[in-house]
């Protein structure tokens, strides 16, 4: 026999009987932890707590780039430690039945199968594939049978016919209605068993009891812990799920289940109140001097004079302080500059570091979307690099930045090329203009069209960033049509895009509007859509801009409701103040 090769150690189980990369990298993330230590004791002493005394839902909220997926994971290897299952999600499912078919697999990865669900869910895919390519389904089966599982991202649901669950917003329920209808019989007559109709036209309504009852198995021999990341993208559709779920919609859930949830916003106390006795929230803060640095020092940063400078510039955001305690000393009286280059200095060549800030302008990305400000036939494998970036988030096809990566990124570019900043933000409104146009929809029907108006939001936070004193106008005069076609979530955007456009171009006009229309948004409440779309109105009728909004027209070549009889024609600075991008605050700094 040959002699064995002489390992210092075991290749087999690695430090801390770890049998995999995955664990060793979980055990040195845990290692530089830093701060959060309350937390994570009082999470490790509930699992143990007894029932009279222990909670069953964990909230934590905060600012992004504050720490919360990675206290998340902190939680998660507590959890594993303490020999306990653990699964987490976040909003790279593409909808609700993939959150429940992602929480079955990785328990079953860990030897908690879920053989129940597993099969039900499998039964559901094959359905679900048979009506999708059947060439004799009516088009209104494949449409019913798409609309019941909601995408991510969609930031809309709404109410539909009883017993469909909630379905896009982009359809209304009367033609929810009108589709189940059309299909009741094709369906009845596929299937034959009514089970498999309400299995395809409501999953998770049929699928949800069957998870609820392995879990119940699971948990005679293992705690169980399931996590929930990126809450504020996924709480449109998993938090009507949960609230059911905890209700005991499903079936009783076991005692040894506890619930995390992460996001940047407290769970809303008007729906959560309730479940008050079993919750507890943390709000994750900046970390403290002390705190600061620890980290500091774990980076191998101890000049005092730079320990100052770096928690100066820092604030005590986790996030910014690790890349500026990576960055050295470089650029140290340049927070965006050193930001910005701590993100990209692993990247060798000048013209990646300029592809990736210049990909940063756009909210969301796609290879046609890169092609606009690069080279089309480079876009493909730009994509392809930028998928790879640690400050890049994969969704649905779609990349998207880390928010606090993404702000200094865009900020640098406006500050080093201002005219060019600016061309690339009309070149990209320009190609979500004819985005929108290539969809050919009819008048007002577009309104109801979903990705139509989320191009139009994209569109207009382009132009408020390429030239805000000419478009911001028409964009409040969209946002005030919005109010009337759309339920909250979607009025939000526009918001939204006004307070990123504000933030992102430096126009006092914009910021002076984000601030004005934050009266209609209270903390923790709803929009007040109709005194929103009056006071709109009202404003833009003072200012001479156009017609009202409830007498708007159709400018025939674009099918895209404005104001007045041409695009364009809705200029001015003044509307809030204010002069072109330039010497204003940004929202944030």
């Amino acid at each position: 026999m040959r002699p064995r090769a002489p390992w210092h150690d075991d290749p087999v189980v690695g430090p801390g009987g770890a049998r995999s990369l995955q664990e060793v990298l979980r055990q040195r993330q845990g290692s530089e932890f830093v701060g959060r230590r309350q937390q994570c004791d009082a999470f490790r002493a509930n699992l143990h707590a007894p029932v009279a005394e222990r909670k069953f839902v964990f909230g934590l909220h905060g600012q992004a780039g504050i720490g919360k997926t990675f206290l998340l994971r902190q939680l998660r290897e507590i959890s594993l430690q303490d020999s306990a299952l653990v699964a987490i999600t976040d909003d790279t499912e593409s909808n609700l039945v993939r959150v429940l078919a992602a929480i079955a697999r990785q328990l079953a990865g860990q030897g908690g199968e879920a053989r129940n669900f597993a099969q039900r869910f499998a039964e559901y895919e094959r359905r679900h594939d048979e009506v999708l390519s059947d060439p004799q389904a009516p088009s209104e089966a494949r449409e019913l049978v798409l609309s019941t599982a909601i995408r991510f991202g969609l930031g809309v649901v709404r109410a539909a016919a009883p017993g469909l669950g909630p379905v896009a917003d982009a359809v209304p329920p009367e033609k929810i209605q009108e589709w189940v209808e059309h299909c009741r019989g094709y369906l009845a007559k596929r299937f034959g068993s009514q089970a498999d109709v309400r299995l395809l036209l409501s999953p998770v309504e049929e699928l949800s009891p069957h998870l609820v009852e392995d879990l119940r198995k699971i948990t005679r021999h293992r705690r169980l812990v399931v996590l929930f990341d990126n809450y504020e993208r996924t709480s449109e559709v998993v938090e009507p799920w949960l609230l059911r779920l905890l209700q005991g919609h499903y079936g009783d859930l076991p005692l040894g289940l506890v619930i995390g949830i992460a996001g940047q916003h407290p769970l809303d106390f008007n729906r959560w109140g309730e479940f008050s006795s079993i919750t507890v929230s943390w709000r994750l803060d900046p970390f403290t001097p002390e705190e600061a640095r620890t980290l500091l020092d774990r980076k191998g940063v101890r000049d005092p004079d730079l320990v100052d400078v770096v928690l100066e510039l820092s604030g005590g955001l986790p996030l910014l302080l690790a890349g500026l305690a990576e960055s050295g000393d470089d650029d140290v009286h340049d927070p965006t500059g050193m930001a910005v280059a701590r993100f990209l200095n692993f990247v060798p060549e000048q013209e990646s570091r300029d592809d990736a800030v210049l990909a940063a302008l756009p909210r969301v990305l796609d290879e046609d979307v890169l092609a606009v400000l690069r080279e089309p036939g480079r876009a493909v494998g730009l994509f392809r690099w930028l998928r790879e970036r640690p400050f890049v988030h994969e969704n649905q096809g779609q990349l998207q930045y880390h928010q606090v990566v993404r702000e200094k990124m865009v900020r640098y570019e406006r500050g080093r090329a201002p005219r060019r900043f600016r061309q690339h933000h009309q070149a990209l409104a320009e190609h979500f203009l004819q985005r929108r146009d290539e969809l050919g929809l009819p008048g007002d029907s577009c309104w109801y069209d979903w990705e139509w108006r989320t191009l139009l939001v994209e569109e207009f936070y382009h132009r408020l960033c390429s030239a805000a004193h000419r478009w911001l106008p028409e964009a409040l005069h969209h946002c005030a049509v919005a109010c009337g076609f759309e339920t909250e979530p979607a009025v939000r955007a526009w918001l939204d895009a006004i307070a990123s456009a504000a933030r992102d171009s430096g126009s006092s006009a914009v910021l002076a509007c984000a601030r004005d229309l934050q009266r209609f948004v209270p903390p923790g409440g709803s929009v007040d859509r109709v005194e929103l779309q009056r006071y709109l109105t009202r404003r833009l009728e003072q200012a001479g801009y156009g017609q009202p909004v409830g007498t708007r027209t159709i400018t025939p070549d674009r099918g895209t409701p404005v104001v007045g009889e041409s695009r364009g024609a809705l200029g001015g600075a003044s509307f809030f103040g204010g002069d072109e991008q330039g010497s204003a605050p940004v929202i944030g700094e």
